[in-house]
């Protein structure tokens, strides 16, 4: 079994792309160029791009395996597709708005090999002004909700214990790994044994929150979330969707936060929590669609003087009762 073992990939790069081609095409380079001690495949599945992303993709890189899902099928179902064509010893899901440091992918598999409990590993993921992303999390809670990297509480008072508790990376100084609750999925390697016994990601999330769910599950069958951040991953976060989320996202987002609340913290049909959260996100979600309407509406009437609207609409600008 050992020789059946050694002669598989260490490492297989799960990438889903929708309409990114400038994006993917700065990716792929620092992946297949910067791993230098494992042996790689990587998978690039594509959401139905318009954009030629696929076909540049197709072309360009010709050793990178093509799977086109023929429909905007989601992030969760998009990487299970992709995963599903890999062989490698570990899973790497990356998004394609991503630039990986030299030698940052052999740090994680290092750390994975060396340490078995691990069930994800993760980099730190960085701004492309260099800055801490602030990625390594303790698990959603209701506080969260308030306190999340992009909220306004946090953004005004940085240092508040509810912002410190949740954003749990921002307490670790230096180089040594340390251990999060979840880490995001802009970039998570996974040993494939781990995939096999907790399985894939949960479909029912087209956007959002999938990584949170996976990362709790693991973390439920008894592994460890792990950062290492001398592994540094660049991350133009948001870079594929702009600056103002459009009002599918918007729903898909909060559905997501619902799932994860509903899966997690209260799986009774019965339990009243479960109503609340349903009832609380759906305002959110209600209130950002009218919001993200009447922005677009200034902007048509007045396009010199209207700028888009500020990053609380990013994905850790916090929903009613979670936070991603």
């Amino acid at each position: 079994m050992a020789g059946v073992e050694d002669a598989r990939p260490d490492l297989g790069f799960v990438i889903v792309t929708w309409n990114c081609r400038q994006d993917i095409a700065r990716c792929l380079p620092s992946v297949l160029g910067g791993v230098f001690d494992h042996r790689l495949e990587v998978v690039v599945a594509d959401n139905d791009s318009a954009d030629g992303t696929a076909e540049l993709v197709a072309e360009r890189f010709p050793e990178v395996e093509l799977v086109a899902m023929g429909r905007n099928a989601g992030f969760a179902a998009a990487t299970n597709a992709g995963m599903g064509r890999t062989t490698a010893r570990h899973v790497v899901l990356l998004n394609p708005d991503t630039v990986v440091d030299p030698g940052a992918l052999d740090a994680l598999v290092a750390f994975a090999d060396e340490r078995p409990a691990a069930g994800v590993v993760a980099p730190a993921l960085c701004n492309p002004d260099g800055s801490d992303q602030g990625t390594a999390r303790s698990f959603p809670t209701p506080a969260a909700g308030l306190f999340g990297r992009r909220s306004p509480l946090t953004r005004l008072f940085p240092e508040n214990r509810w912002s410190r508790r949740f954003l749990s990376g921002r307490e670790h100084v230096g180089d040594e790994p340390f251990r999060c609750d979840w880490a995001s999925g802009a970039c998570l390697l996974v040993p494939r044994r781990v995939v096999d016994e907790v399985g894939a990601l949960d479909e029912g999330y087209f956007l959002y929150w999938e990584d949170a769910d996976w990362c709790r599950r693991i973390h439920d069958a008894g592994y460890e979330v792990w950062t290492v951040p001398k592994a540094r991953v660049t991350h133009d976060e948001g870079g594929t969707r702009g600056h103002a989320w459009p009002t599918p996202v918007i729903r898909s987002f909060h559905a997501g936060a619902y799932r994860y609340w509903r899966t997690h913290h209260a799986p009774q049909a019965w339990n009243p929590a479960r109503w609340a959260a349903a009832g609380a996100l759906g305002a959110r979600a209600g209130a950002l669609v009218a919001r993200h309407r009447l922005a677009d509406l200034a902007r048509r009437r007045h396009p010199a003087t209207v700028h888009p609207p500020a990053a609380s609409h990013t994905p850790d600008a916090a929903p009613a009762s979670h936070e991603r």
